[in-house]
């Protein structure tokens, strides 16, 4: 009897970890209540209780439900290749709820258990992210510097870097913020670059550093015209606007001032626009800067001898094209 029970274990594990396998197939292939089927057609003599869990907590709508289950699937047996999956999506839910700490405890967990995980990024991430909410600022710090240093020249590597810019803005050291955002805007992931223009427009505006802010956002404006954040920044230049008023332009120097409605790094793009607005009639140029070693071409309107005719011009431009534009002294 004992021979026999010997044999046919390792038959029971294997049918478990098909069973559990086709499970999870029909759920990445959205076959959602064909997985329901199987899994109540499962008994626990083919499928662990662990494992079960498991699956029901993927298909569970509620997720305070799909948390409980799995928390109970990882003090149950379950098959071990589920293990890494199961922690990971108990992480991710505890941050949704805000309960930081054992988001902490969990990532610890999973970092000691899998030194070369596939969400090894993501988990390092979390656990700042968890740490900095818990105003663990040095920890925070710490995971970040492991996050940026194991994904160097990748994209998490990247996503961690941003990270860093946003612990610095929120200390207020601007300049060193600014210098990490500059570098990231030239890498080759969207995902960063998008968010790093914005992040050098956005507080560029805090700082009053006008010009830079309208830089920022017309090559993101540019390069990126469906971006999260656009009205945002128009929105924040708008509210700039009423602040500063007159005195913004009673510190200008310059004895004309023109409306710079654009920047562009493509030369065409420039000459298309300056086109397009040709209708208002005022005058129109296209000048070409340096910045940062890359050239830029910027677009202006108009050549006014006061500031006021100038901030009137801009506001019967800006509610036309249902933009911010910013007037310049030049």
């Amino acid at each position: 009897m004992l021979r026999f029970f010997i044999f046919i274990l390792p038959l029971l594990f294997a049918a478990e970890n098909l069973s559990a396998s086709k499970i999870i197939d029909l759920i990445n292939r959205g076959r959602i209540d064909d997985a329901r089927r199987e899994i109540g057609e499962a008994t626990t003599a083919v499928l662990r209780d662990g494992t079960l869990l498991y699956c029901q907590a993927l298909l569970e709508a509620d997720g305070d439900k799909s948390l409980q289950l799995l928390e109970t699937a990882l003090k149950s047996e379950m098959s071990p290749q589920y293990h890494e999956d199961n922690i990971y999506l108990m992480i991710l839910y505890y941050m949704a709820d805000g309960n930081y700490q054992k988001a902490i405890s969990s990532s610890e967990t999973y970092l000691q258990h899998w030194e070369d995980g596939k969400y090894r990024s993501e988990v390092l991430r979390l656990a700042s992210i968890a740490n900095a909410k818990m105003d663990r600022s040095v920890t925070a710090a710490e995971y970040l510097s492991r996050l940026t240093r194991e994904g160097s020249g990748e994209l998490y590597g990247f996503v961690g870097q941003l990270d860093q810019a946003g612990q610095l803005y929120d200390k207020k050291d601007y300049r060193a913020a600014q210098k990490i955002c500059r570098n990231l805007r030239n890498v080759r992931h969207d995902e960063v670059v998008v968010p790093s223009l914005y992040l050098l427009s956005y507080y560029s505006i805090e700082q009053k550093r006008i010009d830079d802010a309208i830089l920022y956002f017309n090559i993101l404006k540019e390069g990126y015209p469906h971006a999260v954040g656009l009205d945002d920044l128009i929105d924040k230049f708008g509210r700039f606007e009423k602040r500063a008023g007159d005195q913004r332009a009673e510190e200008m120097t310059g004895t004309v001032y023109s409306v710079k409605v654009g920047v562009f790094s493509v030369k065409d793009n420039a000459e298309a626009l300056a086109g397009r607005l040709k209708q208002y009639g005022k005058k129109l140029e296209i000048e070409q800067k340096i910045i940062s070693d890359k050239k830029y071409y910027v677009v202006y309107v108009g050549r006014f001898l006061s500031s006021e005719e100038a901030m009137a011009f801009k506001s019967r431009l800006e509610l036309s094209e249902k933009e911010a534009f910013q007037v310049v002294a030049r």
